[in-house]
């Protein structure tokens, strides 16, 4: 009988990174290391999937294979004049751009029985239980790691803690996430309001606002630069002054 192949998913975030790590250091090599590509990811995401893939080949692991659907995810949006499906309340675009592509991968390769290693920590357990299929694991829950476990072992094995995985037009990100995109990375900002824009003009977006389900990601820019053009006024009391005043 033929022993299953493990395949670890990795991100590119800190938990699949220090899932690589963990695997390391207990001599638990994958049979396969796969990184779906949505085609959003941001430049240092990519910077440090390549870097993770060179100290893959470096301790003996196979070197990271990147799979796709075949179109990126912002193109995809763009041709069908509508948002990722976060944007309206659903996960589909993971499952369609990220799960899919790596188990179209494993059914090319001819693998039957594969066993996934998912980078979920012990502090997001109750996404662990969601999990029903029986060739799941969660190695860093195994081991007991949190976030903070993750964050060391990685250190300690000389490797940069990687910036948050995701696409740069996620409708899961914060509004301070989104400000921060919008003055550290102009160009890609802008692609997303452009994104947000094809879909309204199409008229589709009937149930959400925007990017930011209940706002549009153009909107919170245009508030947050008029806040910056208020004048700021000195609101401070004056100094109380000690001479008597007869009116």
């Amino acid at each position: 009988m033929s022993k299953s192949k493990s395949v670890v998913s990795f991100g590119g975030g800190v938990n699949s990174t220090a899932l690589l790590v963990g695997l390391y250091e207990r001599e638990e090599r994958p049979d396969a290391v796969l990184f779906a590509d949505t085609g959003g990811e941001r430049p240092e995401t990519y910077q440090h999937v390549r870097r993770m893939s060179e100290w893959c080949v470096g301790v003996g692991f196979p070197e990271i294979v990147t799979v796709s659907k075949g179109i990126t995810l912002e193109q995809d949006c763009l041709d069908r004049e509508t948002l990722p499906s976060k944007a309206f309340g659903f996960p589909s675009c993971s499952d369609h751009f990220k799960v899919r592509p790596q188990k179209k991968w494993i059914a090319e390769s001819g693998w039957k029985d594969v066993v996934w290693l998912i980078g979920i920590h012990k502090g997001e357990i109750q996404r662990a239980k969601k999990n029903t299929d029986p060739f799941v694991r969660f190695p860093l829950i195994e081991w007991g790691w949190g976030q903070e476990d993750c964050v060391d072992a990685i250190r300690c094995n000389g490797l940069p803690i990687p910036p948050k995985s995701a696409c740069f037009f996620c409708p899961s990100m914060k509004k301070q996430e989104i400000l921060e995109l919008k003055r550290d990375n102009p160009e890609l900002f802008e692609r997303a309001v452009e994104m947000e824009r094809n879909a309204k003009e199409a008229g589709t977006l009937t149930t959400t606002k925007g990017l930011g389900r209940r706002f549009s990601w153009e909107s919170l820019a245009k508030a947050d630069e008029a806040q910056l053009r208020l004048p700021i006024f000195d609101d401070s009391q004056p100094p109380i002054c000690d001479v008597c005043i007869d009116w």
